[in-house]
């Protein structure tokens, strides 16, 4: 793999430099490497157009304009605008992978090569935002085919990092799920940084990431896999929550929350109309507009009500504690069963199902908040809690219990991990799975 990564980047420009130009028409390159010229051509400008448009405003004929060929050379290469956007896609996986690979290749040091890794890869995204916006951002909203690649990468990068720990002295481990939350957690602080268009700022942020990393690799995770298959001992049983006030019962409202809570579990959110709510909550027009201004509106509120439920739930459980960091490990474990059990807030929380907007997004960045919140409360006084670790380790644990709990995986027990992640950090990592297993035990 390191070789072809090596190789694979010089098969187009550097998407820093001004898009390669139509060669001269007349007597001159053969035929293959007029076509290779072509194609790197038709590369940069998707890369450059995704970053400017979005992949669903990405028009065949718009690559074909900025990149100077005729329709009919694009479709010697690709078969469909989708096939052009992946073969790009795993062209900067390419690059990215031979860049990182010789970077921290002869370092013997494996305290060092984490920190090689993350130079190598900030300097990439720094080199190439538009192909970085595209492979770390565009490809997870491109389509089924396009997720697949963006997770295939994943693995490329966790198989990368697990090859780079795989010199800590021995008893030192760092487990596979580790290793996974790792990578999304540097994902999660990168999408910000691009989003922001701050990614000359990552490399600041490096240092920090880099030591959050390397808290974890030590022997006390050899623990996590028993761990994640025990349940927390419960002093305290945790009953349904009473309903607000007004929210009792089958009132109009309640009912048509209901409904769309229901409709939103089996079809999300863009399935929503007032006609079909209201139907499923057996309502008129005119209630629905007594307490809803659109749909919008409506399934906002059933976010913001379900959500409120499951807070209210880890909050609870972290009641019950003994230590702040058993707190927060049964807040996760409560968390976690709650949206387990709850179709709809699991869509939303973990599918991204939130309406398109300000206000999709001002939702988003509440429950975000919340979550953040309930593992900070209660800590004691000295806990600093950096942004950057804390923006990581919160990728780290959503990434996982997606992958693990929401795609229905046989592992479904991973609280023990999600709370290692959350805690070693902050009170490190022996501390961390003595509290987990102190809240075990009754």
């Amino acid at each position: 793999m390191g070789s072809s990564a090596l190789d694979a980047s010089k098969d187009g420009a550097d998407q820093s430099l001004p898009l390669a130009r139509k060669l001269s028409p007349g007597p001159g390159l053969a035929a293959p490497a007029v076509a290779a010229h072509q194609l790197a051509r038709i590369h940069e400008a998707t890369i450059q157009l995704v970053a400017e448009r979005g992949y669903k405003n990405l028009k065949v004929r718009d690559i074909v304009g900025l990149a100077e060929v005729s329709t009919r050379a694009f479709y010697e290469h690709f078969s469909s605008k989708e096939d052009c956007f992946l073969q790009t896609y795993q062209l900067i996986s390419r690059r990215a992978t031979g860049r990182i690979i010789a970077a921290q290749a002869e370092e013997p040091d494996w305290r060092q090569r984490p920190r090689l890794v993350f130079e190598a890869f900030a300097e990439a995204l720094e080199r190439e935002p538009a192909g970085a916006r595209l492979a770390l951002i565009e490809a997870y909203a491109a389509g089924q085919a396009a997720l697949a690649e963006a997770w295939r990468a994943e693995r490329t990068f966790e198989g990368m990092l697990t090859e780079v720990f795989s010199r800590t002295p021995r008893g030192v481990v760092v487990p596979p799920l580790i290793v996974q939350g790792m990578v999304a957690g540097v994902a999660t602080v990168s999408k910000k940084h691009l989003l922001a268009g701050r990614v000359a700022d990552l490399a600041s942020s490096g240092g920090t990431l880099v030591d959050w990393a390397l808290c974890y690799p030590n022997v006390a995770a050899n623990e996590l896999a028993s761990l994640d298959g025990q349940s927390v001992w419960r002093d305290t049983t945790l009953e349904p929550l009473p309903a607000p006030p007004g929210e009792a019962g089958a009132g109009d409202r309640a009912l048509i929350l209901a409904a769309t809570e229901n409709l939103a579990a089996k079809s999300g959110y863009s399935s929503l109309t007032a006609p079909r709510i209201r139907t499923a909550a057996h309502v008129s027009r005119k209630k629905f507009d007594a307490y809803f201004d659109d749909v919008e509106d409506c399934y906002l509120a059933a976010i913001e009500m379900r959500a409120a439920e499951a807070m209210a739930q880890a909050t609870r459980a972290q009641a019950a504690a003994s230590s702040w960091a058993g707190g927060v490990y049964r807040a996760i474990a409560a968390l976690s069963e709650q949206v387990v059990t709850d179709e709809f807030l699991a869509r939303v929380c973990l599918g991204d199902d939130f309406p398109p907007g300000p206000a999709g997004s001002r939702a988003r960045q509440r429950l975000v908040a919340a979550i953040s919140q309930l593992l900070s409360t209660g800590a004691p006084r000295h806990t600093i809690f950096h942004p950057v670790v804390m923006e990581a380790s919160t990728g780290a644990i959503w990434a996982l219990f997606h992958r693990y709990i929401l795609r229905r995986t046989s592992r479904r027990q991973i609280s023990a991990t999600l709370s290692y992640l959350a805690l070693a950090p902050n009170v490190g990592a022996s501390a961390t799975v003595a509290a987990i297993q102190n809240e075990q035990k009754p």
